[in-house]
């Protein structure tokens, strides 16, 4: 498989992973509205519902392009928190990028991509 059919996987995961990440959110606003859960709270899904969809994306990656399936997941990791990054960066200015959740949630989202990758 050539590289630039690999990168065309990896983008299809990516695809995959932030519809994972729309369906997941939408039933954490439901839950919100219904159970009027605490901040903690969101805050904790929010970052399994991150980790997990780099996980499924790596995984999905992993299963296509079939040859060093830990990094082609560890790139759909970095991709798809660095997108998130950029979305929240364009939305919101005031972002803060060096603070312990997003190094946090990075690192996640690495390790669940590359995690993924290896698993498929």
């Amino acid at each position: 498989m050539s590289k630039s059919m690999k990168v065309l996987e990896v983008i299809k995961s990516l695809v995959a992973a932030y519809i994972f990440t729309g369906i997941a959110l939408l039933a954490l606003a439901f839950a919100i509205y219904k159970w009027s859960l605490t901040e903690t709270v969101v805050n904790i899904v929010i970052m399994a519902i991150y980790v997990l969809a780099s996980f499924i994306g790596g995984f999905i990656t992993g299963k296509r392009v079939k040859e060093r399936k830990f990094f082609w997941g560890l790139l759909l990791g970095g991709l798809y928190i660095l997108i998130i990054y950029g979305v929240s960066l364009i939305l919101s200015a005031s972002m803060d990028m060096i603070s312990t959740a997003s190094i946090a949630a990075c690192l996640l989202c690495l390790g669940g991509g590359m995690l993924g990758g290896m698993l498929s």
